[in-house]
């Protein structure tokens, strides 16, 4: 019979292995199991396990199991038992020993279940030279747990909101706890529950039990009586019974605001006033009180004028930091006009009113606010401000126009003490009598004018007032001219130059008129010489423009008169007259350039001049050379100039003397050198020289001068 390995163990449930056999320890006696009872299976056995309790001392229960070998019963063998696993070779060390004789499995310390909730180990029947007798025998060692751990809450405290007025149970949050005992078991099982409330005015929170999940117990919560909520919440395993652990945590609840507040005014009736002709100014504000919470959409109101402000006066809007409404007067007023206002505010919030109080927003009624207009001294005004005058191109310069004059509206009359002048006339076409306001020419209206838009010229008069300080009001002058046929069509170009290979020549006319003085125009060549609509017909026409076209035109010039006629059929009393220079193009060559690159040529006769005046320039340094100056100039031996006597009257003839008449006398000779019978002077010489005039041309030309300057010289 083969040997095995049996294994006593404290349980109820026996597995035997293939040679290493569990025997199991019924009570405190050994009962064998007789070898017939043994069930083998296949050859990998699958032992249960043994079971332990944690946290607890299992050394009173020793041998806590027992593993045997069937070979033990035979002669000469001797076997040692050895374990190897965790408690003995694996963390935690030092808790399992083993009697290596008999197999006896002996514990000798605690076990923590959470660390270990299950202990393999491996045994071994050894024979005398280490040798493995049996394969070796699985054992699983389970440990029972204990309630020793208290639930964990995933936070330390925990903080969730809810609207007020919600519906009975709304969500508001779940509370998460964990034990670590053991899954699934009554130790790890975690009820929750409310210990308090605060305030605990009434019990507005419930908790779900197993799942933690807090929700409203009540619909009235109201922000506006208590705006949070503390709880403390347990959680205790053992579903809650009274032997298990618990731990307890805090929740902070915070009530969240719904507008569930209609605000209100302090007075249902207000009275303001405003002085007239004013804008832009605050006339009055409303306070408004709401419960909801503050600087929220719940809180700000919302201000809206739903009677008595048609004529778009006023403005009413929310200071966001005071919540009050802000009349303002954005137009002026008339105090002849409007004495009093009444207008009709309505209430609300920026955000939508809660369906709790739907049923009271219908009764809301609007305030009433009066505003009264103070009467002031006002100045002058146009009525109305734009005075319209018709005029035509036709009117001479001072002509009165028109007259526009200033009203009081205080007593609805033309306004006293009041100045007129002109505010703006960019065309300085006008002239505004300072006393009257009549309005005259200062230049004939121009319909062409480039200040004239559509016909229409406008300008601004001022009436100022003599008070202190001086008001003033200004009025619009506008000038609606008729427009005279006074400009007839001319070309734009009168002269042109084409090929006589060129089809057509456009021409384009212009008249300063408009319509309908203006375009479109007719054309009609005027057959003058005859026989010229012949070679040149007018062909395409477009409002400002027509062709005219060559009939087998030969190169030359032609003057071609043209009848131009405006859309009123007028034209100019002078012919309008084009001329066409007709010339051949060779190769591509466009006329005009061959006409214009041939007149820059010089011709001989313009040559020769530039060459004779250059010449001249080069003689006049020469002439003045041949002038002595000063003594002893040059090589000729001269004295230089002869000094003129100062004395007048040598220099002057005295006609009115009484005596013989004056005689002839020979010109003094001033050059002493033999050169000096030819010119007279050097500055003689020099303008001599220049004149072609010899000495004897000057003394025939002046007798009396030579005659007295030879006396002089004589007489020294």
């Amino acid at each position: 019979m083969a040997g095995y390995l049996c294994l006593w163990i404290l349980s109820s449930y026996v597995i035997f292995g293939n040679g290493l056999h569990l025997e199991i320890l019924g009570g405190r006696h050994e009962q064998v199991l007789h070898q017939k009872s043994l069930i083998r299976q296949k050859r990998e056995w699958i032992v249960p396990p043994s079971m332990i309790w944690e946290e607890r001392d299992n050394s009173q229960k020793n041998p806590i199991a027992k593993i045997r070998s069937d070979k033990d019963v035979e002669r000469g063998v001797i076997i040692t038992y050895t374990i190897s696993g965790q408690g003995v070779t694996e963390p935690p060390y030092h808790l399992f020993v083993i009697n290596g004789k008999t197999g006896e499995l002996n514990i000798t310390g605690i076990v923590d279940r959470e660390q270990t909730p299950m202990l393999h180990l491996r045994g071994y029947a050894l024979n005398q030279r280490g040798e493995n007798l049996e394969r070796p025998l699985d054992l699983r060692i389970k440990v029972l747990d204990v309630n020793d751990n208290s639930p964990v809450f995933s936070q330390t405290s925990f903080s969730g909101s809810v609207e007020e007025l919600c519906e009975v149970g709304t969500l508001v949050l779940k509370i998460n706890a964990t034990d670590a005992d053991e899954p699934n078991t009554i130790n790890s099982k975690i009820a929750f529950r409310i210990i308090s409330q605060e305030p605990n005015d009434l019990n507005a929170f419930v908790i779900n039990k197993a799942t933690g999940e807090v929700r409203t117990a009540t619909f009235q919560l109201d922000r506006e009586i208590h705006n949070s909520y503390s709880l403390v919440v347990e959680a205790k395993d053992c579903d809650g019974e009274e032997r298990g652990n618990a731990q307890v945590t805090s929740l902070q609840i915070k009530i969240l605001d719904v507008n569930d507040n209609i605000p209100k005014l302090n007075r249902t009736a207000y009275e303001g006033s405003v002085k007239e002709n004013i804008a832009n100014v605050e006339i009055m504000r409303l306070d408004v009180f709401d419960d909801d919470e503050q600087f929220t959409d719940n809180w700000l109101a919302n201000f809206m004028i739903v009677s008595g402000n048609e004529g778009g006066y006023f403005r009413i809007e929310t200071d966001s930091q005071t919540n009050q409404g802000i009349i303002t007067l954005i137009k002026e007023i008339n105090y002849e006009e409007l004495r009093t206002m009444d207008l009709k505010i309505v209430v609300s919030n920026k955000a939508a009113y809660h369906k709790s109080i739907i049923h009271q927003v219908s009764q809301v009624k609007p305030i009433s606010v009066k505003i009264n207009v103070e009467n002031v001294r006002e100045g002058p005004v146009f009525k109305p401000k734009t005075l319209v005058i018709k005029t035509t191109e036709t009117m001479k310069i001072n002509q009165i126009i028109g007259s526009f004059q200033a009203y009081d509206e205080d007593t609805q009359k033309i306004a006293q003490r009041i100045t007129y002048a002109k505010g703006s006339d960019i065309a300085n076409w006008l002239i505004i009598n300072a006393k009257t306001a009549e309005i005259s020419l200062r230049k004939v209206l121009d319909y062409e004018s480039p200040y004239v838009i559509n016909g229409t010229y406008t300008a601004t008069i001022l009436a100022i007032s003599t008070d202190y300080p001086p008001k003033t009001a200004t009025g619009t002058i506008v000038i609606q001219i008729e427009d005279k046929n006074d400009h007839c069509p001319i070309l734009v170009t009168q002269k042109t130059t084409v090929c006589t290979d060129t089809k057509y020549i456009n021409i384009t006319v212009e008249d300063r008129d408009r319509h309908p003085n203006g375009g479109p125009f007719t054309f009609m060549i005027i057959d003058e010489p005859e026989r010229m609509s012949d070679k040149w017909r007018i062909g395409h026409i477009d409002g400002s423009r027509a062709q005219l076209t060559l009939q087998d035109v030969t190169p030359g010039t032609y003057k071609i008169p043209i009848l131009i006629k405006d859309n009123q059929g007028f034209s100019c009393p002078d012919q309008q007259v084009l001329e066409v220079n007709v010339c051949d193009c060779e190769d591509g060559t466009d006329c005009r350039s061959r006409i214009i690159s041939s007149s820059v040529f010089l011709g001989p006769a313009a040559v020769a001049l530039m060459i004779l005046a250059f010449l001249l320039l080069l003689l006049v340094p020469l002439l003045l050379l041949a002038c002595g100056f000063g003594s002893g100039f040059g090589s000729g031996g001269g004295k230089g100039f002869v000094a003129i006597p100062d004395n007048s009257e040598e220099m002057l003839r005295n006609w009115n003397s009484e005596g013989a008449a004056p005689e002839d006398k020979a010109m003094l000779n001033l050059l002493t050198s033999s050169g000096s019978e030819k010119y007279v002077g050097c500055g003689t010489a020099a303008a001599g020289a220049g004149a072609g005039v010899t000495a004897a041309a000057a003394a025939a030309a002046g007798n009396s001068f030579s005659s007295t300057i030879k006396e002089q010289n004589m007489s020294s």
